[in-house]
């Protein structure tokens, strides 16, 4: 065999060996920038183009930073937070909810940001921040909020013989109105949870009854009043005024029914209006909002999202400063322009966006819901308590065991309460 025929190759292969060998050391060169895991909680892929520019407009800026961006659903954070923590690669900066933070909290997993946040330059709302305090530790940065308004069909109100006008304001209100709409018409005023997860200690917050004592350390909405209250309601279901899906279905549940027109009425954020314009274009064109209903405290539910830094962090500087940009005003004004979610920072909230009220229903209703946001606040006191959702379920069971008859109201908010008890005491030690 001839070998003389491969001397050329081999005279260029010799030739490109000098910048063979530079690509090779390069490949292996290490990267010294300081690497920063972001996970968000099911935001991807709508919010994709969103945060790819959003953390590029961040490297640009600093150089030696790079963001790596995760998203996570948001049923499975809990267990793969723990998972990363206990494997070793937790992230440096993670968004959770309220729920989830005060969790975290607990485990004494989050950095406390007030001194971060003391020095940002901007304003966030005093009842944002609250919500995000576990313990007197800021464990999370605000981030983008929701209130509630009440959404209605226009065209089953005034066919019940409602208008706008007689809408209920108040909880005292509504018992009377939901009884009235189903004696005149048949069906039902509104599916709202009084089982799983309950709506009900959001309403008795209102009202001026908290779940727990400021300390935590045992159960309050076992009172004379916190028991006539509750009874209203299961009184109203076991005779009929009530579906049976609202003492057995989740929360998710409550936008089916009425973007299928089973009920004339729903409570909730105004984040659910675009679901029903894609699922329901009929019934969001016969959608109207008004404010949410309130007890005698006037205060309503502020539902907030936050930017938690792990303690595991090894960069917690470059991790906190990432968590004020991504919630500094330009970013959130730009965030809240793509959803139907408020900004936790004053600057942004004084945008046009939030103030001029044309167009559609959920114009309307952004405009409305940035108004009531300083009569917004955290009602359900449990949701601070790292063991949250033990004491949630817990009043889920008893409120579902009287509706169904087997505890009459006030038993079975006894029996909530001594499981409340013991699992606060537990706490505290």
């Amino acid at each position: 065999m001839r070998h003389d025929r491969y001397l050329p190759s081999v005279r260029r292969l010799l030739h490109l060996a000098p910048l063979l060998v530079s690509l090779l050391l390069g490949c292996g060169r290490q990267d010294n920038s300081v690497v920063i895991e972001f996970w968000t909680l099911q935001l991807s892929p709508t919010f994709n183009d969103y945060f790819h520019r959003l953390v590029a407009s961040y490297e640009r800026q600093h150089p030696g930073v790079r963001i790596r961006w995760v998203d996570i659903p948001y049923d499975a954070a809990v267990q793969k937070l723990l998972s990363s923590a206990v494997a070793g690669n937790a992230p440096d900066v993670v968004n959770l909810s309220a729920d989830f933070l005060a969790k975290f909290n607990g485990m004494h997993a989050c950095i406390d940001l007030t001194p971060a946040v003391a020095r940002c330059g901007y304003t966030f709302l005093p009842n944002a921040l609250d919500i995000c305090t576990c313990n007197g530790t800021l464990a999370g940065i605000p981030w983008y909020l929701n209130t509630y308004v009440l959404i209605f069909n226009t065209r089953l109100i005034r066919a019940a013989g409602f208008t706008e006008r007689t809408l209920p304001r108040t909880y005292a209100e509504l018992i009377p109105f939901v009884r009235q709409y189903k004696d005149r018409t048949g069906k039902y005023a509104l599916f709202w949870n009084i089982g799983k997860d309950s709506y009900l200690p959001m309403m008795l917050g209102s009202e001026g009854i908290p779940m727990t004592d400021s300390a935590l350390t045992h159960a309050t909405f076992n009172t004379e009043r916190g028991v006539a209250l509750v009874d209203q309601w299961v009184q109203s279901y076991r005779e009929g005024y009530l579906p049976r899906e609202s003492v057995i279905k989740p929360g998710s549940a409550v936008v089916e029914a009425y973007q299928s027109g089973q009920v004339a009425m729903l409570m909730t954020g105004p984040v659910f209006l675009k679901r029903i314009r894609t699922n329901a274009p009929a019934i969001y064109a016969e959608t109207d909002v008004a404010p949410a209903i309130v007890g005698a405290t006037g205060m309503h539910e502020l539902a907030a999202m936050s930017i938690s830094v792990l303690s595991t962090s090894a960069h917690p500087k470059e991790a906190a400063d990432f968590a004020l940009y991504v919630t500094n005003p330009e970013n959130q004004l730009a965030f809240s322009r793509m959803t139907t979610t408020l900004p936790s920072v004053v600057e942004a909230l004084r945008d046009p966006f939030f103030t001029t009220e044309v167009g559609s229903v959920e114009t309307r209703a952004r405009v409305l819901s940035a108004r009531q946001l300083p009569f917004a606040t955290r009602l359900q006191s449990h949701l601070l308590d790292a063991d949250f959702d033990v004491l949630r379920d817990a009043f889920d069971e008893a409120i579902q065991k009287a509706c169904f008859g087997e505890l009459s109201t006030r038993e079975a908010l006894a029996q909530a309460a001594r499981t409340w008890d013991g699992v606060l005491r537990k706490n505290r030690r």
